[in-house]
């Protein structure tokens, strides 16, 4: 007998100790990941067509949020609601950020998606891809759409979720639930929970976004099932409990995290099992535990765990598991940036000023830039605006499926903490729906598209009258727009070639010859598409990912009535064109001036086919305009420093930056190109580009028509086409009052008053300065970036403009 006994022990040493190294081994197995995120901060969500979509790229590392140290491609798109895609952008990542902008003029009214991805993305699916709504909208009278408040329960969802993923029996369970109408937006509910008998075992009613939570206790023999308040008849029925699970409660308070665990009451063998903390697949800790009672309860520090989500696993010592549940932590440490307007309220018109501190530990810092948009609230939705840096990075990148207004998750209500909200949130939203476990199955792309800065440009050379390849044939790549030196490689066998990481901007004329081996030009060149872009997305796939959002009767208001002013301003008598609403949906027709935000130039120049013989734009404007100086290479007008430039409207600037290319740039145009240039050079006309404009501005507007080469003289051996490449970045020009211009009768009713994607700190402070528009309303402020150490930074205030 004692041999036995021994044998048995020894065993159970065996058995334990080999479970150890079992989960031991199961933690190794895990392999690193490798992942990044993708966030636009976008200026607002509701837009008339004609505005700019002001937009500011964040590429993080998936895990710490730092920004990547790298120069990337990224791809922007606008998606109309049946998956077709209206427009596309490149924009260069430097460093983790870019910026750019999307115009809307001529869309039709509805809803679109923001779309965003890098190459390396696309391998993890949709889900891993920037989605954001925004509506445009040509709605011209308010009275055609109102805000339906009425809730429809004509057709609803309510489903349940056990917190620890299946109902266990004779134990006490948390059951979250969610109840969606057929927008699939949360609804308010309530009622009851019965058993067989029709006792009423709990009742329950959502508390936040159609999400709540009830606690019951299964007991054998019993089926239960929900009803439904609102709608008479509906019966939601539950799985049967499970009489061998466990349950995991969680709680979160000021300092700890508190996790309790109970099993059957009824079963005399009390389960052992292990306690596994995971983050972005990475396992943090383990414990295992062996319950000397039905219930047992523990409290861990949560400095054990990062910010943000992780997920608690109960496995059996076979690893098998028991119970799981999402958990969301929060640090403490709120939003990172203060803010301090001069006062709350102003007038139309008036100058607001604001400073910026940010709020970090003393090793850390803001080195990069961070990007602030002051926006109208009606432009948003009714509940603010639904998305942020914070609520991205944070929730929406980390959960699989559509989340109804993220950002209202980390706001306090009267009745609901931000707390509970997030565990709502997590039981509800992350119940079966952590992207890191789908990240974890996923094979790890290769390296070369973490790597993609750059356009390549490629194609194949063929023998002029027949289809055979031109094997080693020099290809010579050059000029293009005035920007490089020629480029040389050699075709492969099957006539292939490519030019890589080249950069180009806006739509650049290249030029490509091909010879043969033996100098011979009778080759023809066929070019790939520059980048290999989506026509259509499957609607389905964003529909999954992305919550739907609705203009509402304010913004429609707002949006009428400044329509109505704007189209009816006339610039040159200064009155009202439109007497009557019948005529307001009527268009002014545009011309190449349709980007600019001044009034009348100082001076304004049509180019004709007469001024083709000009070499470049300095040449001609070489004495027309009195006070301007064209001095070899050098431009000034009225003797000052060199003036600002301004294609079809975009401020021209250094790229890449410090290359000192503006007026390289500005030469290389061909006067065939051009429209018009006009002249900015009085106090009034300069004022609306502040510091940038004082010594002088020279808009130049481009005509719409192709100047490639004439396909009627085909040269053998060469090949010209115009290359879209990376997008120009625009400038965003705020107008400054002054005792001058302050009661200029044309209209100012910006949505948004300021936008500034790259915000500076000098020793973690800034002080920004824009001025109000004639809308009365209320306007709130964001601003969004990231720390040195990959801190979230983000700092929101509000103020109102009043009538005079």
């Amino acid at each position: 007998m004692k041999n036995l006994f021994a044998l048995f022990l020894v065993n159970l040493f065996l058995i334990g100790n080999l479970s150890a190294q079992n989960i031991e081994k199961w933690i190794d197995s895990k392999k690193p990941l490798l992942f990044e995120k993708l966030y636009l901060h976008v200026d607002r969500e509701f837009y008339s067509p004609g505005d700019k979509i002001w937009i500011k790229v964040y590429q993080v590392n998936g895990i710490t949020h730092k920004l990547n140290s790298n120069f990337r491609n990224v791809f922007v798109q606008l998606v109309s609601e049946t998956g077709k895609v209206i427009t596309e952008h490149v924009l260069f990542s430097v460093n983790g950020q870019a910026h750019g902008e999307i115009v809307t003029e001529n869309l039709e009214s509805g809803m679109y998606t923001i779309r965003a991805y890098t190459s390396y993305l696309k391998n993890f699916g949709e889900e891993a891809c920037f989605h954001k709504r925004i509506w445009i909208s040509r709605t011209m009278n308010p009275a055609n759409l109102f805000d339906n408040n009425q809730a429809d329960y004509s057709k609803i969802d309510v489903s349940f979720f056990p917190e620890s993923g299946n109902l266990v029996l004779n134990a006490v369970n948390t059951v979250a639930f969610k109840a969606i109408d057929a927008k699939g937006k949360g609804i308010y509910v309530s009622g009851k929970i019965l058993n067989d008998r029709g006792d009423t075992i709990s009742s329950f009613s959502t508390s936040f976004l159609g999400m709540g939570k009830l606690i019951m206790m299964p007991m054998e023999g019993d089926n239960y099932l929900a009803t439904i308040d609102q709608v008479p008849g509906m019966k939601v029925r539950f799985e049967p409990a499970n009489p061998n699970g466990i349950c995991l409660n969680f709680k979160e308070s000021r300092e700890s995290l508190l996790f309790g665990v109970s099993a059957n009451m009824k079963l005399e063998n009390k389960p052992a099992f292990y306690f596994v903390a995971s983050h972005k697949g990475f396992v943090l800790f383990y414990e295992k535990i062996e319950m000397n009672d039905f219930a047992e309860s523990f409290k861990l520090s949560k400095s054990r765990f990062p910010k943000g989500i992780s997920k608690i696993s109960l496995l059996d010592t076979l690893l098998n598991p028991l119970a799981e549940r999402l958990i969301f932590v929060d640090d403490g440490k709120d939003d990172m940036l203060k803010l301090q307007l001069n006062k709350r309220e102003f007038k139309p018109r008036e100058e607001v000023t604001i400073n910026i501190e940010a709020l970090l530990a003393s090793a850390d810092s803001i080195k990069s830039t961070l990007s602030m948009a002051v926006v109208n609230r009606n432009y948003l939705g009714t509940s603010g605006n639904s998305q942020n840096i914070k609520s991205y990075l944070l929730l929406d990148s980390d959960l699989k499926g559509a989340i109804e207004s993220a950002a209202s998750c980390f706001v306090n209500d009267g009745h609901i903490s931000s707390a509970e909200k997030l565990d709502l949130l997590m039981m509800v939203q992350g119940w079966r729906s952590y992207f890191w476990d789908d990240i974890e199955q996923t094979e790890t792309p290769p390296i070369v598209e973490w790597n993609d800065a750059g356009i390549n440009i490629k194609g194949v050379v063929k023998k002029l009258f027949w289809e055979a390849p031109v094997p080693e044939a020099k290809v010579v790549l050059g000029p293009a727009g005035g920007n490089f030196l020629m480029i040389e490689t050699t075709s492969d066998e099957n006539g292939r070639f490519e030019f890589k990481q080249i950069y180009l901007r806006d739509s650049t004329q290249v030029m490509i010859n091909a010879k043969t081996k033996n100098g011979g030009r009778n080759t023809r060149i066929i070019l790939d598409p520059a980048f290999q872009k989506d026509s259509v997305i499957q609607v389905d796939s964003i529909n999954q990912t992305t919550f739907n959002i609705e203009p509402h009767r304010k913004f429609a208001m707002d949006n009428y009535y400044r329509r109505m002013k704007e189209m009816g301003y006339n610039p040159e008598k200064g009155s009202i064109l439109l007497t009557g609403i019948d005529v307001i949906e009527q268009r002014i027709p545009k011309e190449a001036t349709q980007f600019r935000i001044y009034q009348n130039a100082d001076k304004s120049l049509k180019i004709t086919p007469n001024d083709y013989q000009y070499n470049n734009i300095f040449d001609y404007l070489d004495g027309k305009v009195a006070g301007l100086i064209v001095t070899g290479e050098q431009i000034s007008i009225r003797g000052g420093g060199m003036p600002l430039f301004l294609i079809d409207g975009i401020e021209i600037s250094d790229f890449p930056p410090g290359s000192g290319n503006v007026l390289k740039e500005i030469r290389a145009l061909r006067m065939k190109e051009i429209d018009k240039i006009d002249i900015l050079k009085s106090g009034g006309n300069l004022a609306s580009f502040g510091s940038k404009g004082a010594d002088g501005v020279i808009a130049i507007y481009r005509t719409t028509g192709d100047y490639t080469l004439n396909k009627e003289h085909y040269v053998w051996g060469r090949i010209t086409e115009r290359i879209n490449g990376y997008q120009r970045i625009g400038k965003f020009y705020s107008p400054k009052y002054t005792i001058e211009n302050i009661n200029l009768p044309q209209p100012d009713f910006r949505p948004t008053l300021y936008w500034n994607p790259d915000v500076s700190l000098l020793n973690g402070k800034a002080n920004l300065g824009f001025f109000t528009s004639d809308e009365t309303s209320n306007y709130d402020v964001f601003i969004e970036g990231i720390s040195k150490s990959g801190k979230i930074c983000y700092g929101t205030t509000s103020f109102r403009v009043n009538k005079k």
